[in-house]
């Protein structure tokens, strides 16, 4: 009798849609914690205030700026609406820095 592997686990991480997913994960990781960071500058927020305003932590909230916090749904929107901004806004990837001449 052959076994095939779970799709949550076994060879997973050996399908090639799977690291796609990972990398597509990565990216807007990074790209919400960046953009949710430079909202929360621009309200003139610090991460204490985010804390008291959520109860997030603000480790926490520090590993989610450095994209190194795999979120959930309910915890982006809590970012989100404590800078005033959509979830969606959020995860936009940051346009590309301007080209110098």
């Amino acid at each position: 009798m052959s076994r095939q592997p779970s799709a949550r686990g076994g060879g997973r991480k050996n399908a090639p849609v799977a690291e796609f997913a990972d990398g597509a994960a990565d990216q807007l990781r990074m790209a919400f914690g960046q953009n949710f960071r430079h909202a929360r500058e621009r309200a003139g927020l610090t991460q204490g205030d985010i804390e008291a305003h959520t109860g997030i932590k603000q480790h926490y909230v520090s590993q989610i700026e450095s994209g190194k916090r795999n979120l959930t749904l309910d915890t982006m929107t809590a970012l989100a609406l404590a800078v005033g901004k959509d979830v969606r806004t959020l995860l936009k990837p940051a346009p590309p820095p301007p080209k110098q001449k």
